[in-house]
């Protein structure tokens, strides 16, 4: 693996990414994906499809949404971080290439199954074509940078979505209703658990993929 310092500027680059408008709406997307993805199967039920250019948080709306549907995207959003966490571990054994080949992998078999909206598929379409080039073409220069940088992305997307979610749920506490404040009250609790999970997963990949130290415990 690249030394500690050239992680951090991928972490950094993915960072300010994510407020440059477009760019950041086109790569969060590739997000965006991964929690779809895992949300059919944590649903336990056959989804037709899945829309991909719509800008939401599943754990934000406590008084029309089930919470049933709060874990579920809980849950999916956990997995997520964990894939993050996965990639991580990839590069830190230089398997770029096989971080490249599970996206296109994920991204072929949803638009064979879930993607039917034209965007959403022409979206898929040109991402996997960007992943695919520098393998095809062998530009093993272009295949690491690409392979960090989207395991960076995904896991700052991860925290920002977090703190997003959470507070999108604490305006959700000033909803008139005792019911909206009763469902209020889970959505919140799931909100501040992801956000401390997410924190704790930028925390070990750091520790274990940065700087190599393992997390501190015990006083070892």
């Amino acid at each position: 693996m690249n030394d500690s310092l050239s992680i951090i500027v991928y972490l950094a680059a993915a960072f300010i990414i994510t407020r440059i408008p477009y760019v950041r709406t086109y790569l969060s997307i590739c997000y965006t994906l991964l929690h779809e993805i895992i949300s059919v199967f944590v649903g336990g039920k056959t989804r037709k499809r899945i829309r991909l250019l719509k800008s939401y948080s599943s754990l934000e709306t406590a008084d029309s949404l089930t919470f049933k549907h709060d874990l579920i995207s809980y849950i999916s959003y956990t997995a997520t971080i964990l894939m993050a966490i996965g990639l991580f571990y990839l590069v830190s054994i230089d398997e770029y290439r096989l971080i490249l080949y599970v996206l296109i992998g994920l991204m072929t078999v949803s638009m064979v199954l879930w993607i039917r909206h034209f965007l959403d598929f022409l979206w898929s379409l040109s991402f996997i074509v960007l992943l695919a080039l520098p393998i095809y073409f062998g530009y093993e220069t272009a295949i690491m940078p690409t392979a960090i940088f989207l395991a960076s992305y995904i896991m700052v997307q991860s925290v920002l979505n977090a703190l997003y979610i959470c507070r999108q749920s604490f305006l959700n506490r000033k909803r008139k209703g005792i019911t909206a404040k009763i469902k209020w009250i889970p959505s919140m609790i799931l909100a501040l658990s992801l956000l401390g999970q997410s924190l704790f997963a930028s925390y070990f990949v750091v520790c274990n993929f940065v700087y190599h130290i393992g997390l501190p415990l015990g006083g070892t």
